[in-house]
């Protein structure tokens, strides 16, 4: 999946995997207490609270981003990393009961925001804070990744083969692209077993193994069985 070549034909697709994952996620995060919610993460410093507080801020940034497409009025997803933070801190506050609500929430009006993008868009390359310039039709894909991500960031039961594989793929194509517009970004040459390849800066090292091996490290550095490469695996930049 190339985030450039997303149109409002991948639209209907994305959304469905999109709806798919967040309901999973959904699932898992019903299920937490508020003692459940406060224990900690494989996000370094964050509870299960500040994952589920940035899932429902992230569907309004999202959302401001859609809604910036549609109707060609500038509507930034976030002012800045700080401001992001500070409401995530904000956030944890709050009830497992009530940021669960706040959630389905923000899911619902970034649902309704991308709707509106099957009738075409006013601005079709959208600035974010962390993962560079992208196309609008790629939010769907976008918020995918974070969905996923996120789910195995809460350190539950849930495992990343369990994500439906072509929402893999896309995250795996919103990961390149984030490595691809960073200015630290590895000489990557990534091959998935199952045919597809991407091509990060000047493609030095290689990477190789079956999507679900592959995303773990395309977004968390974590080294699955099946990811095979050689000598010392790159330092990734951060999201």
């Amino acid at each position: 999946m190339d985030t450039a070549t997303k149109t409002p034909q991948s639209l209907a697709g994305d959304i469905g995997l999109m709806r798919r994952e967040s309901g999973m996620a959904m699932a898992t995060l019903t299920s937490l207490t508020d003692d459940e919610l406060g224990k900690p993460t494989r996000c370094e410093g964050w509870t299960r609270a500040h994952v589920l507080a940035h899932l429902a801020q992230d569907a309004d940034a999202m959302a401001n981003l859609a809604t910036w497409a549609v109707t060609g009025q500038e509507t930034p997803a976030y002012e800045s990393r700080e401001q992001r933070d500070a409401g995530i801190e904000a956030a944890t506050t709050l009830s497992a009961v009530e940021l669960v609500a706040g959630l389905e929430q923000a899911n619902a009006r970034l649902l309704d925001a991308i709707l509106k993008l099957r009738d075409g868009v006013q601005v079709e390359t959208l600035p974010t804070l962390f993962s560079g310039d992208i196309n609008a039709f790629a939010l769907p894909a976008l918020r995918t990744t974070e969905v996923i991500v996120h789910h195995n960031d809460l350190d539950t039961t849930w495992e990343w083969h369990e994500a439906d594989p072509d929402a893999i793929l896309n995250a795996i194509g919103v990961c390149v692209h984030r490595l691809q517009s960073h200015p630290d970004g590895p000489g990557l040459r990534i091959v998935a077993r199952e045919g597809e390849e991407w091509t990060v800066g000047d493609g030095s090292q290689r990477i190789e193994g079956f999507y679900e091996a592959l995303l773990p490290f395309l977004a968390r550095e974590q080294v699955e069985e099946g990811l095979r490469y050689e000598g010392a695996l790159p330092t990734l930049p951060p999201w």
